[in-house]
């Protein structure tokens, strides 16, 4: 039987440069412990490289540009990263990771993305419909860059759904309310972003206490499940990911760390990858989330991207 395979999307790429520093004082001058690690990623790639960890085939679709694009490239095949891209003049942009050993935090400084070429959606475009008929499930990760038009994520949800795919989006706000009418499999937002998109950009911080809010994000959930069929997933940081199942809001509790929280940029991606893997594998959708965050709880441990 052939494998199973996915298919990733990110229109945000970047280049992650992450820095261990043993403590850091803001408005002073630090200096990194060892040397910098340069990755390929963004959200899709963060994806795919989980998955390819975990022995699923896959590939992400990507726009590159600039000067730094064979850089890229080079990157994405020293990991064993499948890349199908298309070419636009934006410059690939660049995120850093502090992290900092002394107060066990890692903080994201996140360089927006340039506006991509008027032509390259089409572009993108055409490259999903060549694509997408060759995989299993389609997972769309993370914002596009600016110059990409509406239509274009509505669109790849409808393909997909139209080929009986698996469909899992990490999306949010607009993007995300405007392909629910193509009723995707899952969505998978944090609670932050769930808020923000359904109950008109309320605030909710990662760490503050959110168990009173579960009252409103299970009748939020059941409606989108009534309306459109859709399952939705809100993970919560260290706290347990609630998710609706079709039938009630369950809570799927974190594991137990085996080793000290190193590095928790990507534990979102690693989720949405160890979650997709584990339903094309036929698991259960609570079982399929709590291997999800199995693998993201993993991921944590590690300063490298990856498991």
């Amino acid at each position: 039987m052939k494998e199973k395979s996915v298919l990733a999307v990110c229109l945000s790429p970047t280049f992650q440069n992450t820095l261990l520093f043993d403590s850091f004082c803001e408005n002073e001058v630090n200096r990194a412990v060892g040397q910098m690690e340069i990755t390929a990623s963004g959200k899709g790639l963060n994806v795919i490289r989980i998955l390819g960890q975990l022995g699923r085939r896959s590939s992400c679709l990507v726009q590159l540009g600039g000067p730094r694009e064979e850089e890229f490239l080079r990157l994405c095949a020293q990991s064993a990263l499948d890349v199908r891209h298309v070419s636009c003049s934006a410059p690939i942009r660049t995120c850093t990771t502090v992290v900092n050993r002394a107060k066990g935090t890692s903080t994201e400084l996140v360089e927006n993305a340039r506006p991509v070429d008027g032509d390259t959606g089409e572009k993108v475009r055409q490259a999903f419909e060549n694509l997408i008929g060759d995989y299993d499930a389609l997972v769309i990760s993370g914002t596009k860059a600016p110059g990409f038009g509406p239509e274009l994520f509505p669109g790849m949800v409808s393909s997909a759904v139209q080929k009986g795919i698996l469909t899992v989006l990490d999306i949010k706000g607009e993007e995300l309310k405007a392909c629910l009418r193509f009723r995707p499999s899952i969505i998978k937002p944090n609670l932050s972003e769930f808020m923000a998109t359904f109950f008109d950009g309320q605030i909710v911080m990662e760490n503050e206490d959110s168990a009173a809010l579960r009252p409103m994000v299970e009748k939020k959930a059941a409606r989108l499940f009534a309306e459109f069929g859709v399952r939705t997933i809100v993970s919560r940081g260290s706290s347990d990911t609630w998710a609706y199942d079709g039938c009630r809001l369950i809570s799927v509790p974190n594991p137990p760390l085996t080793a000290p929280v190193v590095n928790t940029i990507g534990c979102g991606d690693t989720l949405t990858a160890a979650l997709t893997h584990a339903l094309l594998n036929g698991e259960s959708f609570a079982d399929s989330i709590a291997f999800g965050m199995k693998c993201a709880a993993q991921r944590a441990t590690h300063l490298s991207h990856g498991l």
